[in-house]
Parts: structure tokens; sequence; C-alpha cells
């Protein structure tokens, strides 16, 4: 190949590689709006059924419901967050425990009532959850989804996720290695 031709090839070459990172990071940003929640859909048709009403979109009815989805939104982006930081390269029944321990301290006493705020409260996760990165998997949207639809099979009473045991008992322990990385984590009342 000449000079003339290589200038042309790096182009296209790089052009290429440019299309293909665009469409990775498009189809990782998308997961976060192609999952749902229940609540969300229900959200969404309880708006919906309004509209037929007559009620326009800037009514206060409306404008709470929109309010509530995106909350619900940012619970889902939260928790999906934490799973990917957490269980990302680990089995599927890891990643719904992950996520349904985040959504079982959202609900209960001992813990704060957000996930924004269960996710800050000191010594639990990291607060690099709470902030927006486009590297979140669908299938850790899915464990979200699944745990804030109540669809996880873990029991609610697991609040305790750590890779040493806490709380009175352990409900289940998951064994990860992938060759190049081991680790056990508990999973606990």
């Amino acid at each position: 190949m000449n000079h003339k031709h290589i200038v042309p090839f790096i182009v296209t070459v790089l052009c290429i590689i440019f299309i293909l990172l665009c469409i990775a990071m498009a189809t990782t940003a998308n997961a976060a709006y192609s999952v749902r929640t229940q609540r969300q859909d229900d959200l969404h048709t309880d708006a919906e059924n309004l509209r037929a009403l007559g009620y326009k979109d800037d009514s206060d009815e409306i404008k709470a419901l929109q309010a509530a989805w995106w909350e619900e939104q940012e619970t889902l982006d939260i928790v999906a967050r934490v799973v990917q930081g957490e269980a990302g390269g680990c089995p599927w029944l890891h990643q719904l425990a992950v996520a349904q321990v985040v959504v079982n301290r959202i609900n209960s006493p001992l813990f704060p009532n957000t996930a924004r705020e269960v996710v800050a409260a000191p010594m639990q996760y990291t607060t690099l959850y709470l902030r927006d990165f486009d590297k979140t998997s669908e299938q850790c949207y899915l464990a979200a989804k699944y745990a804030l639809d109540g669809n996880s099979g873990v029991p609610t009473d697991i609040i305790w996720q750590a890779e040493f045991v806490q709380g009175k008992e352990i409900w289940w322990t998951s064994k990860v290695d992938t060759g190049w990385y081991s680790s056990t984590t508990y999973f606990c009342r």
C-alpha cells in the first residue's frame, strides 16, 4: 500500500471504530429507558386515563403523575447502578439478590426510604452509584426492575450483603470465581 491509500484506509478504519463505539454506547445508555417498572407502567396508564377524561398535561394531577414516574426512574437507575457496580459480572441470581437488598433497605424502617439515601448512607455503598454513568447493562436494569416489582424471589427481610456475615443469619452465600477474581458474598437477614 502506498501513502496515497494509507490515509483513506486509516480514516475509514477510524470511522468504523467510532460508529461501533457510538452504537455500543447508545445500546447501553438506552437500557435505562427500555426497562420500566410496573409502577411506571401504572403511572403512565393513570396519566393516559386522565388525559382521556380531558385533563391537560399542565394540570396538577398529570404533573404529579409525571413527577412520580421520574422518581421511580431515578430509583430504577440507582438500583441498576448498584447492581452493575456490586455484581455486574456475577450470575443472574447474585444480581437479583443485590437489587433486592437495596429495595429491602428502602422498605425497611432501619434504613432511609429512598434509593438515593440508602446508597449515600455512611459505610454502605459508594456515592458513585448516584452519578449518571452509561455503563449499566440492560441485565442490571432487569434485576433492578424485578426487585422493584417484587418479582426477584429474594425474601424481603434480606437487608445485608457483604463479603462477611452480618445480621442474624445467612440466607444465601454466593461464590463467584472468574478465574482471575474470586469472592464470596453473604446475603443475610
